[in-house]
């Protein structure tokens, strides 16, 4: 009888503690419905189509919303995606140890010096508190995220993101290891609380696949202006893009045919002189949701520069200018007091139902009396 062929294994991830080089490329309207791989292949000179389905399939690859006036994220990245007008196709590949070309030697150099900026500007910053890790087994990883960290890599700051911390904490525990740990889902930059990460590809697979079919229930903790007079509602109101905002990446309610249905279900946990805590149910999952509904009914998130302190605000922190003692008078706190605080899913090995848990982050929980 025939020895039955194994399967080739699918390569994850690529080890974000190692050094690594980028490349951004914008979709034009001439490159829209091309498939991703088309598309690298025509762009990166020393990338054949089946070098760039390689990459795609490591996970080097990701596609941004960016310019998309959609702002659609993609849930499945694969070589075939047909690509929209506005994403921007973001490259990132270990940094060879020899050159190859005058070309590659160029870019690496511009890449050295990209480094070299991040390491200066992180040398500034105050490193992030140490990884706090609530849930782990051989198949996940759970951490209680600190804000001002982003989750993946990003042009400007190529290191210290939470991909990056998770990666170099699982080196240090189990050193070169086939599979490295990918996450799940994402937080915003100054977002706290908890993230999930999957530590090989078919777990990881399997996780993708109840986030996009939302059967992983979330819920979070939120510190808000005013004293809310309900004990608990629903906000339902459709969201889009922002029309008349400076902002370009600024969602707000949308009652045309460009607004998509939105629910967040909502319950006082605490009162407080002039806040409220309060817990958040998610029903669907549109960009700055929660952010947008709890402005939209008079209670913005303390903290939340875009949505409380305003376009103004939100571009002065952005531009460099910085914020004034008045700014951060207002906001009440440094950064958005939104905390992913419970999930619940199977687990992607054993299916048993979970539901894991993060505590409040303490900037948080100091001003809400926890």
């Amino acid at each position: 009888m025939p020895r039955r062929q194994e399967k080739k294994r699918r390569r994850g991830q690529r080890d974000l503690s190692l050094p690594y080089q980028e490349w951004r490329f914008e979709v034009g309207a001439p490159d829209h419905g091309t498939r991703l791989d088309a598309f690298l292949a025509e762009r990166m000179e020393w990338g054949s189509r089946t070098r760039v389905q390689r990459y795609v399939a490591e996970q080097a690859v990701e596609v941004l919303p960016h310019k998309d006036p959609q702002r659609a994220p993609v849930a499945v990245l694969k070589a075939g995606l047909k690509l929209r007008v506005g994403q921007e196709v973001v490259v990132r590949l270990a940094a060879p140890g020899a050159t190859r070309t005058d070309h590659l030697a160029n870019v690496r150099d511009q890449m050295r010096g990209q480094l070299r900026d991040a390491e200066e500007a992180a040398a500034e910053a105050p490193p992030p508190p140490p990884l706090e890790v609530v849930y782990e087994d051989d198949q996940l990883v759970a951490v209680n995220k600190p804000p001002g960290v982003a989750v993946h890599p990003s042009h400007g700051h190529l290191t210290g993101s939470l991909i990056h911390l998770i990666h170099e904490r699982h080196r240090e525990l189990y050193g070169s290891t086939e599979d490295v740990p990918t996450l799940c889902h994402r937080l915003d930059r100054e977002t706290t609380g908890l993230i999930v990460a999957a530590k090989d590809q078919l777990s990881r697979t399997r996780m993708g696949r109840q986030f996009e079919a939302r059967t992983v229930k979330k819920a979070y903790l939120a510190l808000v202006d005013g004293e809310m007079e309900e004990d608990e509602g629903l906000i339902d109101i459709p969201l889009g893009k922002a029309l008349g905002s400076e902002v370009r990446l600024k969602i707000g309610p949308r009652h045309d045919a460009d607004g998509q249905h939105s629910e967040t279900a909502w319950r006082v946990r605490r009162r407080l002189q002039g806040r409220t805590l309060v817990e958040l149910f998610p029903r669907t999952g549109r960009q700055h949701q929660l952010r947008v509904h709890l402005a939209e009914i008079g209670h913005p998130i303390v903290g939340d520069k875009l949505y409380f302190g305003g376009d103004a605000m939100f571009i002065r922190q952005v531009s460099g200018v910085g914020l004034t003692e008045d700014d951060y008078a207002q906001l009440g706190l440094e950064h958005q007091a939104l905390h992913s605080w419970k999930l619940a899913f199977e687990h992607p090995f054993t299916g048993a139902p979970m539901e894991l848990e993060a505590p409040l982050w303490p900037t948080i929980a100091e001003r809400a009396g926890e």
